[in-house]
């Protein structure tokens, strides 16, 4: 098995996502390497042909990420785990790709369902795409 120096976590605030992160924390101790954590969140482009009036979505956005991104940062904090935290918009599945590849991932971790109905089967389909696509191995976790 080849060593993890860099681990790319995807999460979307869903329960599977959150089992994600723990693997990945579990995985930092056990390996007591060289070993950094980015943890991602991509919130899904949205194409609306008029924004809803008097709201700013990209502030809404912005707000979700950090609603999801800001625990995942109190889980590790007091871990001994290197970390960063990243969020970004996009089609979700590309952008974990695109991440990984500039990161240099080793392995991404991610949870194979989101949270509701419509986002399972987004994220059904997210985390398919990325083990079709990524360039390293991809653990998904459930």
């Amino acid at each position: 098995m080849s060593e993890f120096k860099q681990i790319l976590v995807a999460i979307d605030g869903s329960e599977h996502a959150m089992k994600a992160l723990e693997t990945a924390k579990t995985l930092s101790k056990q390996l007591q390497g060289n070993l950094h954590l980015t943890v991602l969140h991509v919130n899904p482009t949205l194409s609306m042909n008029e924004p809803p009036v008097g709201i700013d979505v990209d502030e809404r956005i912005e707000e979700e990420g950090r609603h999801i991104l800001e625990p995942a940062a109190d889980y590790l904090k007091d871990e001994g785990i290197s970390y960063r935290m990243l969020a970004g918009h996009g089609d979700p599945a590309s952008f974990i790709c695109k991440i990984a590849d500039q990161e240099k991932a080793d392995l991404i971790i991610m949870g194979t369902r989101g949270q509701g109905l419509v986002s399972e089967l987004i994220l059904g389909s997210v985390s398919h795409h990325v083990i079709q696509h990524a360039s390293c191995p991809v653990l998904t976790v459930k």
